[in-house]
C-alpha cells in the first residue's frame, strides 16, 4: 500500500464508528436469523456491495465471530486493513480472481465455526446480480444464506458501480434479515442455479421494498 494511503483505514474506522453511533437503527427479521441457525449454528450472510456500511454497526457485538470476504483489488485491499481496524477478520478472494480460494477460505471458517459474510454482487458488479460462489459455500458446509439489506431516510449516493449508500448522521436506518436460502449437499447445477435466483430475487425484493419504506418515512 502507498504511503499515502497508509492512514486511509485507521482513520475509515474512526469515522464509520462515530457516524455509525449517530443513527437510527431498526432491525427487523431477527426470526429468519434464528430459523437458519437451526439447520447450522454458522451462516453465510449475503448482501448487496452498495449497502454493507450500516451492517458493520448491526453487528458490532459479534464481529469477532464473522469473516468478511474482501477482494484482491485494491479497494479490496483497503476494506479489508478497514474493517481490521473495527475487529472484523478478512478472508481474500473473488468471484473474478481468487474464486476458488475465496470459496475454500469460506468453507474453511465456517467448519471452523466463524458466520461469512459475502457481498454477493461484488466486487466490480454488475450491481444487483448474485455471483454463484455463495451458493456453492452453502452446499458444501451445510450452512444456510440469510439475506440481509439496508437502507436509509438520508443517505450520499456515490457515483460508483454499486451507488455505495453513505448514511447521513442522525438519520433513520433500516436493517432486514430475509427468509433463508438451502442448498442441499447432493444439490446439482441446476438446482444451484435455482437457489441463486432465489436468492437474488428476495435480496432485490427486501431493498427495493425497504427503500420505498424509508424514502416515505418523514422521520
Amino acid at each position: 500500500m502507498k504511503s499515502s494511503l497508509v492512514l486511509v483505514p485507521p482513520i475509515g474506522a474512526a469515522v464509520i464508528s462515530m457516524l455509525s453511533a449517530t443513527w437510527r437503527i431498526t432491525v427487523r427479521g431477527q426470526e429468519h436469523l434464528e430459523d437458519a441457525r437451526r439447520s447450522n449454528t454458522r451462516v453465510v450472510f449475503a448482501f448487496w456491495h452498495g449497502r454493507m456500511l450500516p451492517l458493520l454497526h448491526v453487528h458490532r457485538s459479534d464481529r469477532a465471530r464473522i469473516r468478511v470476504l474482501a477482494s484482491e483489488h485494491h479497494d479490496g485491499e483497503l476494506l479489508a486493513r478497514t474493517i481490521g481496524y473495527l475487529g472484523v477478520e478478512h478472508v481474500s478472494g473473488s468471484s473474478t480472481r481468487g474464486g476458488t480460494k475465496a470459496i475454500l477460505a469460506l468453507t474453511d471458517s465456517v467448519r471452523a465455526g466463524y458466520d461469512v459474510a459475502v457481498t454477493v454482487d461484488g466486487p466490480r458488479g454488475p450491481r444487483f446480480q448474485v455471483k454463484p460462489g455463495v451458493v456453492e459455500v452453502a452446499k458444501i458446509t451445510g450452512a444456510a444464506i440469510v439475506p440481509l439489506t439496508t437502507a436509509s431516510r438520508s443517505h450520499r449516493t456515490f457515483r460508483s458501480w454499486d451507488a455505495f449508500e453513505l448514511p447521513r448522521p442522525f438519520t433513520r436506518v433500516l436493517a432486514e434479515y430475509g427468509p433463508p436460502v438451502r442448498v442441499a449437499a447432493d444439490a446439482d447445477r441446476e438446482a444451484q442455479e435455482a437457489a441463486r435466483l432465489q436468492l437474488e430475487a428476495v435480496l432485490r425484493s427486501m431493498t427495493e421494498a425497504c427503500d420505498r419504506e424509508m424514502r416515505g418515512d418523514a422521520g
